[in-house]
């Protein structure tokens, strides 16, 4: 039986998981390449950002996934900004990859105890319970949603000025 906090951390990964869907619908992914003309990325970095911190939820859930190098490289915290000229993964990709996270987590949770996610576990970001890291991966992913928002407002006003 998942433990309440377990069922929580899968119903808010899920409910992120439709919510970057919704905010990213009819995006091509020619226009998730565009640039704001100041100094930031992507929405297509933005996204691929946020599968990175999904490969790190997996890992602090023990579950092995196929794309966890890929993204961390052109996608982690210090990698470059990716634009249209810029070697990147398909958006497509990309969301096939949320999609399977976001599962992976539904597995990897489902049977956990209260005492596996109040286990220490150490990462990157130092030592703390496996649920603190959970939900501070969760916290984190939903402020970069926010930034996908604002990239598909700048995607829409491109897209309506061109001729």
């Amino acid at each position: 039986m998942t433990s309440n906090h377990a069922h929580h951390l899968i119903e808010e990964y899920a409910f992120h998981n439709w919510l970057i869907h919704h905010i990213l619908e009819g995006v091509t992914h020619e226009e998730s390449l565009l640039q704001l003309p100041f100094g930031t990325n992507s929405l297509n970095w933005t996204l691929g950002y946020i599968v990175t911190n999904r490969s790190h939820v997996l890992e602090v859930l023990g579950v092995a996934h196929a794309w966890q190098n890929e993204t961390r490289e052109m996608y982690h915290t210090g990698t470059p900004d990716i634009g249209p000229d810029d070697d990147t993964i398909h958006i497509e990709t990309l969301l096939n990859h949320l999609d399977e996270s976001t599962g992976l987590i539904r597995q990897a949770l489902e049977s956990v105890s209260m005492e596996w996610l109040a286990e220490n576990f150490s990462n990157y970001r130092g030592k703390k319970t496996r649920e603190a890291h959970l939900s501070g991966f969760h916290w984190h992913e939903g402020f970069h949603i926010g930034q996908l928002e604002m990239l598909k407002d700048f995607v829409l006003t491109v897209r309506i000025s061109q001729p």
